[in-house]
């Protein structure tokens, strides 16, 4: 069965999906704060890292909903599994902080022109 809205959002109101993400979230921000300064729109992206770190709960929960829907957790089978009573994805932790590093721009306020 193909992925939508309704597998979707059952993925991002799952708490070990979550967790994920919030782990994903975290390595990824990190990752930009050590990033070489060079790297186009540095200033922006390390801000935005730094504002998520310490409020990494409520990124979470404001960013699952919309993660869920990006290419490299949306193309991934979506499912539930009654052993676990719960929500599972084929994407794995690389799928998860490859689209937030993809992202990152966007989130950070970047406008690319």
């Amino acid at each position: 069965m193909a992925n939508d809205a309704f597998t979707q959002q059952a993925l991002a109101d799952d708490k070990q999906f979550q967790v994920r993400v919030r782990a994903a979230l975290a390595k990824v921000a990190f990752e930009v704060t050590e990033e070489d300064p060079a790297t186009p729109h540095h200033a922006e992206r390390v801000a935005y890292a730094q504002k998520v770190l310490p409020f990494i709960d409520g990124e979470v929960m404001r960013s699952t909903a919309w993660l869920v829907q990006r290419p490299n957790l949306f193309a991934f089978a979506t499912s539930y599994d009654f052993s676990r009573r719960g929500v599972v994805t084929a994407s794995g932790d690389a799928d998860i902080e490859s689209q937030l590093m993809t992202d990152w721009n966007v989130l950070a306020g970047v406008v690319e022109v």
